[in-house]
């Protein structure tokens, strides 16, 4: 069922495997996945989808993740260990009933609506590790994708920033900022943009920890990631499916 097997760093590689599906090198997802299927989700699975094609809008793994973070032209969300939590839960224990899964997945997504009138996604997962040590390959650098060219005019512009790459660009950009004067207003080169696979994974240390998640005294100063709210417990971290299909 996995559309390609590699790590999707950028919105240039998410439109590689979309042109691919195109021209029939990979295959879309056509339906939900099963049971089974979902037990075999691992580091490297990229599933796309055609929305109309397949009849789905949201994508349902069975996992538990924390709450999105956008990170360059992704939502990108880390595995939650499972465990039960009781209903009501006292604020002063709610840092113990969550937390990062330990070696678990991190869960990226990526949405387009085409020229046409197509609106496609993209799920990819991936480790840490297994990116760190080069164990996955960007289909942008895929000898099997050589020949396609992402042709211009069906999909949206993408800004320099998201295709140069997400997580490296955005981490980099957000440096940038603490040292950028007022007067400042040119966006960065994509030159300038980091290229370090530990800069690259450096950016998820900027995703919430599980006690400032659980938390409703927690506060954000960054403007870059997406503000802490006050929200009820029972609309804390919890199921995807569930997140997913009430949406």
């Amino acid at each position: 069922m996995e559309t390609y097997f590699g790590y999707v760093k950028t919105a240039q590689d998410a439109l590689i495997v979309f042109e691919a599906c195109r021209k029939s090198q990979l295959n879309h997802v056509q339906r939900r996945l099963s049971s089974k299927e979902r037990l075999q989700i691992r580091s490297g699975s990229v599933f796309a989808w055609d929305e109309s094609e397949a009849g789905m809008r949201r994508w349902t793994d069975g996992r538990t993740w924390s709450p999105s973070r956008v990170l360059g032209s992704f939502l990108t969300y880390r595995e939650l260990d499972s465990k039960r939590r009781p209903r009501t839960v006292n604020v002063s224990k709610a840092s113990s009933a969550c937390s990062y899964k330990q070696d678990g997945l991190i869960k990226q997504s990526f949405s387009i609506c085409t020229a046409n009138n197509q609106k496609l996604h993209l799920i990819s997962y991936y480790s840490k590790s297994d990116v760190l040590h080069g164990r996955l390959t960007q289909p942008s650098q895929d000898p099997a994708f050589s020949q396609i060219e992402v042709p211009k005019g069906l999909y949206p512009e993408l800004n320099p920033l998201d295709t140069s790459g997400g997580h490296s660009a955005t981490l980099h950009n957000m440096r940038q900022q603490e040292m950028m004067s007022p007067t400042l207003s040119e966006p960065p080169s994509l030159s300038s943009s980091p290229s370090t696979i530990q800069e690259d994974i450096a950016i998820h240390e900027l995703l919430p920890s599980p006690q400032s998640t659980c938390s409703s005294l927690s506060s954000c100063s960054s403007p870059t990631l997406l503000p802490v709210q006050d929200i009820a417990w029972e609309k804390l971290p919890h199921s995807e499916d569930q997140r997913q299909l009430k949406a």
